[in-house]
């Protein structure tokens, strides 16, 4: 059920940040041509492609740790054969991972509270920074929950 949960939420991720992907993608081309071919300028389209992909890369982070494909210098595989000894360290970094993850959730909630008290808004959109604060806090806080499925449920790779 847990499992599922996430596999389910997992996915959702994938295709939202996929959606936000093409939509950058597709602001980016359309303002190129309009600005190169008829010398008009999309008011703001850096900003907003520039706060898209940022929000894309942060909800595709959970995803990238329990899948473990984040970039990461893999001695262990090449040199350490005994598979017992790769899962303790495995577990060993999930922890490290989510004591890290912690933190960074916890000053990611003081920022984003910030954000929102002074309302802080972008400079061309004026779209509040708080939303874009609140995603990323989150993508730490789903990423603790992906360890403590694959840890604890010993579901690694199984989302």
């Amino acid at each position: 059920m847990f499992v599922t949960l996430f596999r389910k939420m997992f996915n959702s991720l994938h295709v939202i940040s996929a959606a936000i992907f093409l939509f950058a993608t597709a602001l980016t081309a359309i303002n190129a041509i309009t600005r190169y071919c008829f010398h008009y300028v999309i008011f703001g389209s850096e900003e907003l492609c520039t706060y898209s992909v940022l929000i894309m890369s942060f909800l595709m982070f959970p995803i990238m740790e329990a899948e473990d494909k984040h970039l990461s210098v893999d001695i262990f595989s090449t040199n350490v054969k005994n598979q017992t000894f790769k899962e303790i360290v495995f577990v060993i970094r999930g922890f490290i991972t989510m004591g890290l993850f912690a933190i960074l959730i916890y000053y990611g909630y003081k920022v984003t509270a910030t954000a929102a008290k002074y309302a802080s808004a972008s400079p061309t959109l004026q779209m509040p920074k708080d939303i874009v604060f609140g995603i990323t806090t989150a993508s730490f806080v789903f990423a603790i929950l992906g360890w403590i499925c694959i840890i604890f449920f010993n579901k690694r790779r199984a989302l």
